[in-house]
């Protein structure tokens, strides 16, 4: 696990207004997913700094990031905002047994598609055959299958067939 105030983005969603250095962002995006890491979901709020100007400018500079082997050992860890008086950073707590079981969103990690295995995952999800001819409903379900098949494969020593014949859980079940 890492964590801090980096003074870098991941993304364009991390700042209020279009002002990027997208050379900065993308090398600090590489390196995230150079070293395999995720960036813990943050509950609350959006940015963790501000400028404290009229007009402010506010971006998600502090984060934690972690492993999936870190993940995998707290799989209940839940990351909050504090509020602070002296500071123009948002201090950051992390809890990793949270009481409540949050239900995580899913986030797709770019570096995924490095890995061997990731296109049979997206193709096994994608390819089971559906009983419904709406497009919508077909598409949200393939996305949703998707989803769960993608989660399934990244967890480390866990593939997707193991999943599977573990449980013994047909893969083309419907959402």
């Amino acid at each position: 696990m890492i964590a801090g105030d980096f003074n870098l983005i991941l993304e364009a969603a991390d700042k209020n207004n279009a002002n990027l250095n997208r050379r900065n962002m993308g090398r600090f995006r590489r390196f995230v997913d150079q070293l395999l890491l995720k960036d813990v979901y943050l509950h609350g709020r959006r940015y963790t700094w501000g400028n404290e100007r009229a007009t402010p400018t506010m971006e998600k500079l502090d984060r934690i990031l972690v492993t999936v082997e870190w993940e995998t050992m707290f799989p209940y860890c839940f990351l909050q905002p504090l509020s602070s008086g002296i500071s123009d950073h948002c201090p950051l707590l992390l809890s990793t047994n949270a009481a409540t079981h949050i239900k995580r969103r899913f986030h797709f990690e770019a570096w995924w598609k490095k890995l061997p295995g990731y296109l049979d995952a997206v193709s096994t999800a994608w390819t089971c055959p559906l009983q419904c001819s709406d497009p919508f409903t077909v598409m949200d379900v393939k996305l949703k299958r998707t989803a769960r098949e993608l989660q399934s494969w990244s967890q480390p020593n866990r593939g997707a067939d193991q999943v599977a014949t573990a449980t013994g859980k047909n893969d083309c079940a419907v959402a």
